[in-house]
Parts: structure tokens; C-alpha cells; sequence
């Protein structure tokens, strides 16, 4: 009797272990626009109508390279403001007054 009642709870244990490895993996759905990347290249927001380009490619000729845009609300158009080496203000400080 007692050896029918283990037997019993083995194949109990048994049953649930091969449920619990045969349960489906979850899957989580992804609902967020896939934005193209860049490499070496962002986009920083300055003021409500600035934008600034950073290009940090190191194989890029624009290495270093800052264009600050604002956005014409007219125009419907960004309107380049400047364009800036952050890399010549960290190689010649003296040029800057630093």
C-alpha cells in the first residue's frame, strides 16, 4: 500500500514536471516604431524649434562636426544656423581663449 502511494506521487511529480518543460515560452509584443540608426550620427534637441546633428563616425570626413538647424514653421523646413568643429575646440583651446 505504501509502495502504491509513492509510485502515485512519483508519477504525480512526474506529470508536472513534463507540463511545466513543455510550457510555451511567452512572447512579448513589441508595438514600437523601429526608427532607422545611424552609426556615429545623433540627433540632440537644443530649444522647441533647434536641432543640433552630431556627427562621431571616426571614418567620417565631418568628425567633429556640430550643424545646429531651426525649424521654419512657415516654410515647414529646418533652416541651417551653424555649423561647428567640437573636436578643433578640444585640440586648440588656445584658439578659443581656454
Amino acid at each position: 500500500m505504501q509502495e502504491k502511494r509513492k509510485s502515485t506521487i512519483l508519477i504525480g511529480i512526474l506529470i508536472c514536471l513534463i507540463i511545466i518543460a513543455l510550457k510555451p515560452i511567452p512572447s512579448f509584443n513589441n508595438n514600437d516604431p523601429d526608427f532607422p540608426s545611424y552609426e556615429g550620427e545623433s540627433v540632440v534637441q537644443l530649444s522647441e524649434n533647434r536641432i543640433a546633428i552630431v556627427d562621431t563616425n571616426i571614418n567620417s570626413g565631418l568628425r567633429g562636426e556640430v550643424m545646429v538647424l531651426e525649424f521654419n514653421e512657415d516654410k515647414k523646413t529646418f533652416v541651417p544656423i551653424g555649423r561647428y568643429n567640437y573636436m578643433d575646440f578640444f585640440y586648440n583651446p588656445k584658439k578659443y581663449n581656454f
